[in-house]
């Protein structure tokens, strides 16, 4: 586990432009304020999932190319390309279910920079789906943004 998280915090810092904030800051506590931030930001975001509008959903996303979602068989690129598999992966309310969030640990990689990992539930009819997620938050132009979702 511990080689996985330096990789993703090497991968994130260099690719997202974070910049490592005094050194004893970096992997720090995260500010109520920005935590508060963050959380509300998802459960506006869930609320969209669950009414079935995915544009809402993808709000907490950076909407440029440079997005990265990770999922379990492919690396997808860019806010469009993964709102569209978000559209085609779960097409009905029977699909996408009712999503919850479970949040584990809020950390401050850097300055601009929070890792956030947690566990999501949809409950469905036609089964349960969940898993953990692993999301790189970058403070872009005053606003909280996922950059790297790792789900």
């Amino acid at each position: 586990m511990t080689n996985w998280f330096s990789l993703l915090l090497i991968v994130s810092l260099i690719t997202f432009g974070c910049r490592p904030a005094a050194q004893e800051r970096v992997l720090a506590e995260v500010s109520a304020a920005d935590k508060m931030a963050i959380l509300n930001q998802m459960e506006a975001s869930r609320l969209g999932w669950n009414k079935g509008d995915f544009e809402q959903y993808m709000q907490v996303y950076w909407q440029s190319d440079s997005l990265c979602f990770m999922g379990l068989n492919n690396l997808t690129y860019g806010w469009d390309n993964t709102l569209r598999n978000y559209q085609k992966g779960y097409p009905t309310a029977e699909h996408r279910g009712a999503l919850t969030y479970s949040f584990k640990r809020f950390t401050q990689l850097a300055e601009g920079c929070i890792l956030v990992i947690g566990s999501f539930h949809l409950k469905r009819q036609m089964g349960d789906a969940e898993g953990n997620f692993s999301l790189i938050w970058k403070q872009i132009e005053g606003q909280w943004r996922i950059v790297l979702d790792h789900t």
